[in-house]
């Protein structure tokens, strides 16, 4: 009996990661933006006990704020370059209207005493702020609430590395009839316009050959659908 009951328990551990990363994340409500100063800790600090009696370390992704909860997770982000990273709060700022973050958190998104805008995340990121090594790249391009809102949040989806994207604008019976529709195709894609036999090989797929990860092929495509609906992100073959 005790085996058995070892053996559930070591089974629900190994499932929770599983069951937690396959939820849906919960639309975020981006109007709701705060602006503030953003800053970093002094070297003094480190190894020194934090308000929620953890140890500070520059190399964490935490920040010190005066009236945030404790465990509060902020997506901040530098509106001069669009940089963004996820911190959770777990220490008290004196200062009103002040985020005090790590070194490595004020490094990444460029911040050393200038406003950002801050935005709280339900406490359901909490995975995804303890993952954020695996998708610094998406923070940094600034899409990372744009990425969530289409429902990509699981984390294998945010290995935006492992497959590269093209998006294909349509499909037409011939390249002559293809080219009749490609007028409002802005000029800076012309050189990356292919054609391309369909399955059947009646017709053709009019693709633009981009080779962009997943999330910037997605940003591309919100730009082009109003010109051609039926177009839609494939992978790069």
């Amino acid at each position: 009996m005790n085996h058995t009951i070892r053996y559930l328990v070591a089974l629900a551990l190994c499932l929770m990661p599983c069951l937690l990363f396959s939820q849906p994340f919960p639309k975020v409500d981006t109007s709701k933006h705060v602006t503030m100063r953003g800053t970093f800790y002094s070297d003094r600090f480190v190894g020194r006990k934090t308000s929620s009696g953890e140890v500070f370390a520059q190399d964490k992704f935490t920040a010190a704020h005066r009236s945030y909860k404790l465990g509060t997770l902020l997506l901040v982000t530098n509106p001069s370059n669009g940089k963004q990273v996820i911190v959770r709060v777990n220490d008290r700022c004196p200062k009103a209207n002040i985020l005090d973050m790590t070194r490595r958190a004020a490094s990444l998104i460029d911040v050393k005493s200038r406003s950002v805008k801050v935005l709280v995340l339900p406490d359901s990121y909490l995975p995804l702020w303890e993952q954020q090594e695996k998708f610094l790249d998406l923070l940094e391009s600034g899409h990372f609430i744009d990425y969530i809102h289409k429902g990509l949040a699981s984390l294998d989806a945010l290995e935006v590395d492992e497959f590269l994207y093209d998006i294909e604008l349509m499909t037409a019976p011939s390249r002559a009839a293809a080219e009749k529709q490609l007028s409002p195709l802005p000029i800076y894609y012309r050189d990356k316009l292919t054609f391309k036999p369909k399955n059947n090989h009646s017709g053709v797929r009019v693709v633009l050959e981009l080779s962009l990860p997943e999330f910037e092929a997605i940003e591309a495509l919100s730009h082009l659908t109003a010109l051609f609906p039926k177009a839609k992100i494939v992978k790069t073959t």
